[in-house]
């Protein structure tokens, strides 16, 4: 009832890949930004507090 008789089509695979990545980095970009700017933020203030040290 739902076989498939051939391959997806090229083109389409590259839509459906492209399509993925941009509602990826709408979905997932902002909370991964917050949190590598967080993370720089915490290394930086631990090189600070060694090289005070």
């Amino acid at each position: 009832m739902f076989g498939r008789r051939k391959f997806l089509s090229l083109p389409m695979v590259i839509v459906a890949s492209v399509i993925g990545v941009i509602s990826g980095k709408a979905i997932f970009g902002p909370p991964l930004e917050e949190y590598w700017s967080k993370k720089l933020q915490e290394e930086q203030a631990m090189k600070e507090k060694d090289g005070s040290s």
